[in-house]
């Protein structure tokens, strides 16, 4: 019986650290380059993705920066280039582009993803099953939203009388958007402003962006 809850002990003890930090990833780093809000590349030249969150869009292929797309990459910047950042890790580890998903820490443990998001220069964007720190990062969107600041200057604008939201992927839709007729009924909640539904950590549909 010992032997037995020790060994299940050593595999909880084992997937804890494999979560914490994939093989072949660090677990310490310095930013060498912050290429928008929500990416850096490392000394060394691994790509870091940052996980639940997603920053304006800048210019690219003919369409121009989104709003305060400049602003979060610098402010990104004077988090943390040229400064040694502790990462930690999900379920999944690297995005279809090959990059590293982290959360990135500073060495006073400043939490760069949740900070960014409660000045208002990003937004939450989880995507299961990567959910480690989203009552961190939905609290500190809550603090951002109530600000004012940033982002929210304009994300809160209106144009639905009411939106759709989808509790397995935690995205919002417009009502009218295919991929909202497509959801099935248990999925399926209304929210009646988008501020209710961004302080439950639902993020815009990428097709129908409400």
């Amino acid at each position: 019986m010992v032997k037995a809850i020790l060994t299940l002990m050593a595999a909880l003890w084992l997937s804890t650290a494999c979560q914490a930090q994939p093989a072949g990833a660090p677990a310490e780093a310095v930013v060498a380059k912050v290429s928008d809000g929500d990416t850096v590349v490392l000394e060394g030249g691994q790509k870091v993705r940052l996980l639940g969150i997603d920053a304006p869009e800048l210019e690219k292929e003919g369409k121009p920066a989104e709003f305060l797309a400049h602003k979060a990459r610098a402010e990104l910047a004077g988090l943390v280039q040229g400064k040694k950042v502790r990462l930690e890790y999900d379920k999944l580890r690297h995005d279809h582009y090959g990059r590293v998903l982290a959360y990135l820490f500073l060495p006073d443990g400043v939490f760069v993803n949740a900070e960014l998001v409660r000045q208002g220069w990003v937004r939450v964007y989880l995507i299961p099953p990567n959910l480690r720190f989203k009552e961190e990062l939905v609290a500190a969107q809550r603090q951002g939203m109530a600000t004012g600041r940033g982002i929210w200057q304009r994300a809160l604008n209106q144009d639905e009388k009411h939106y759709l939201g989808n509790r397995k992927s935690l995205r919002l839709h417009r009502p009218g958007c295919h991929l909202a007729q497509k959801m099935s009924q248990g999925n399926r909640v209304r929210f009646d402003t988008l501020k209710k539904a961004y302080e439950e950590g639902f993020s815009p549909c990428r097709t129908c962006k409400p």
